[in-house]
């Protein structure tokens, strides 16, 4: 009996270190190996959609500690393709999610809406049509669009080809040119959103070093919104079922 008559709770003790152990662990794994990011816009559709949530793999690029000004080990950078989260150049402390397709010394171009990364045309086609939910701003409404769906190759013919979707929303101007963009700077990233007409990216003129990336999107946790499964039928968001456990392409 403990001290007043009360029972002893011998399970008490082991319970609360197990449970401060697994609170514990899943700091460290935040930390160290995933973090949770939510996706806020259609800048990444058809790839990523308004309301994933996206566990971001730290360990892609280094391994590093936040109290730590430098890596304490570096792997592989960034390389073309990939989905990075990083933080926002322009507004410090927000950020972002775009794909990599410019690296260190490259030139970048969009004619007629085709990529071409060092005068190389990056194929793209055409894959039917996908309508999505742009959520609105602070005190706009939801818009909903139509466009293009797309296959593209980004460096075709290497043994790293990598193919991704793409919106496109806008008519295709002839003759129409985006940039040339760079050479991008060394330690820098140029970054593109997969929803070419809805996105905020490289284009408006800023790079991203890569030391502000937090790492690369691995896979579609949870994804929260219009047409998902709700326990109770009704109209508003609900779980995207089709999306749980989505590999980020």
């Amino acid at each position: 009996m403990a001290p007043g008559g009360r029972p002893r709770r011998p399970w008490a003790g082991p319970l609360l270190r197990t449970a401060a152990a697994a609170v514990g662990l899943a700091l460290l794994l935040r930390l160290l190996v995933l973090e949770p990011f939510e996706v806020a816009s259609g800048a990444m559709a058809p790839t990523l959609l308004a309301g994933d949530q996206v566990l971001v793999s730290k360990l892609a690029y280094q391994v590093a500690l936040p109290a730590l000004a430098r890596p304490l080990l570096a792997l592989e950078p960034p390389r073309r393709g990939d989905v990075v989260v990083f933080e926002d150049p322009q507004a410090p402390g927000r950020r972002l999610v775009k794909r990599v397709v410019g690296l260190p010394g490259d030139l970048l171009e969009l004619r007629e809406q085709v990529l071409h990364v060092n005068g190389v045309a990056q194929p793209r086609t055409e894959a039917g049509t996908l309508e999505y939910l742009e959520p609105g701003g602070p005190g706009q409404e939801a818009r909903r669009d139509t466009c293009r769906l797309g296959r593209e190759v980004l460096d075709p013919g290497g043994a790293a080809a990598l193919v991704h979707a793409t919106l496109q929303c806008r008519r295709v101007r002839p003759n129409r040119r985006e940039g040339p963009y760079g050479p991008v700077r060394p330690g820098h990233l140029f970054v593109l959103g997969d929803n070419r007409d809805r996105s905020a990216d490289s284009r408006d003129g800023w790079e991203v070093p890569a030391a502000a990336v937090v790492g690369r999107a691995a896979v579609v946790g949870v994804s929260w919104g219009e047409g998902g499964w709700r326990p109770i039928p009704g109209a508003g968001p609900g779980l995207r079922l089709e999306r749980l456990f989505k590999p980020v392409e």
